[in-house]
C-alpha cells in the first residue's frame, strides 16, 4: 500500500519558524501523516520486524529478530528498501520541502533511515548524542532528522529529549556508549544552560531537529509502545569525505554508482527526496 493521501498541514514555513530552529536546534510541526497513513506505517514496520519483505530486500541493518527480548528496543536501518509504505514515508517530498526550508538547502537526499520500537516497560537510556557525530563521513552539517511518531508519545513513554540550542555549540565527543542504563550527561561549556524540552507529540505529527542538537531519550515505563520512523536527510550540497566509518558508506560501496572522496553522495544509496 502507497501513501497516496494529501498532507493534513502545510509544508510552508514561516521566517519565524526557521529562525526558531536555528535558534533551539528544533522544529515541531503538525500533522504531516493521516491516521490511514500511521496505520499502514505500524503495519509496514511490523512486516519488517517479521522478516517479511514486501520488496523482496532486507533492510540494510536489523536490530532485533523475532524470538528476541520484547522488552529490548528494536532498531532498523533502511527499511525503505524493504517496504514501498515505509519508502513512500521516509522519502516524502512533505519532510523534504520542510527540511530544506530549515537548513536553506537547494535539495534533500536521504542519508538513512530508521524505525525506532521501544516496547512498553522496556528499553533502554538512549544518552545524549548528535547524529552529525556519527555520520562524519558527511563533510558539513546540513543535516536533519525528520523524526515521525507512530503513536501518540507521552511523557512516560520515554519521548526524545532535546537540549535546547545546543545545535549552537558546536561538535561534542562522542558518548562512550549510545544505548546503556545511565545517561551520560554532556559537559557543557562555562555558564552555558540547555534547558531539556521533551518531544510530546500525537501520532502523524513529525518533529525535525539539526544535526547538531543534542539528545537522548529514556526507558519507556508506560504500558503503551513508542514507535517512530525516522528519516535523516541531508542538503544536496553535502560532499563524502573520508574519515569516520559507518555502515551506510560500506553499503554504497556495493552499488555501481557512489562517490568517490570530495564528490557530492549519488548513487542508489542516497535517493532525492525534494524537489
Amino acid at each position: 500500500m502507497e501513501l497516496i493521501a494529501p498532507a493534513l498541514a502545510t509544508t510552508e514555513l514561516t521566517q519565524a519558524e526557521i529562525a526558531a530552529f536555528n535558534e533551539n536546534g528544533y522544529h515541531f510541526h503538525g500533522k504531516l501523516f493521516s491516521d490511514e497513513e500511521i496505520d499502514a506505517l505500524r503495519a509496514a514496520c511490523e512486516r519488517v520486524c517479521q522478516g517479511i519483505y514486501e520488496t523482496g530486500s532486507p533492510p540494510d541493518w536489523a536490530g532485533w529478530k523475532p524470538g528476541d527480548d520484547l522488552l529490548e528496543v528494536r532498531k532498523f536501518d533502511n527499511c525503505w528498501k524493504a517496504d514501498r509504505t515505509i519508502a513512500a514515508a521516509v522519502l516524502s517530498p512533505r519532510l523534504g520541502h520542510i527540511a530544506a526550508q530549515l537548513i536553506s538547502a537547494p535539495s534533500i537526499q536521504l542519508w538513512h533511515d530508521q524505525f525506532l520500537h521501544k516496547p512498553p516497560f522496556g528499553g533502554k537510556v538512549i544518552t545524549y548524542h548528535q547524529d552529525w557525530a556519527y555520520w562524519q563521513a558527511i563533510d558539513i552539517c546540513k543535516t536533519v532528522t525528520c523524526w515521525i511518531a507512530l503513536d501518540d508519545v507521552r511523557p512516560d513513554s520515554g519521548p526524545m529529549v532535546f537540549l535546547k540550542g545546543s545545535n549552537k555549540l558546536g561538535l561534542f565527543p562522542l558518548p562512550k556508549g549510545i544505548s546503556g542504563d545511565d545517561v551520560q550527561a554532556p559537559v557543557m561549556p562555562p555558564n552555558v544552560h540547555c534547558p531539556a524540552v521533551p518531544v510530546i507529540i500525537p501520532a502523524g505529527h513529525v518533529s525535525f531537529h539539526h544535526g547538531l542538537t543534542l539528545h537522548g531519550s529514556d526507558r519507556n515505563t508506560s504500558p503503551i509502545t513508542r514507535r517512530a520512523m525516522v528519516s535523516h536527510v541531508m542538503s544536496g550540497e553535502c560532499k563524502y569525505r573520508l574519515g569516520q566509518n559507518h555502515g551506510n558508506i560500506d553499503t554504497m560501496k556495493t552499488y555501481p554508482i557512489y562517490p568517490k572522496p570530495g564528490e557530492h553522495f549519488c548513487g542508489p544509496q542516497f535517493p532525492k527526496i525534494y524537489p
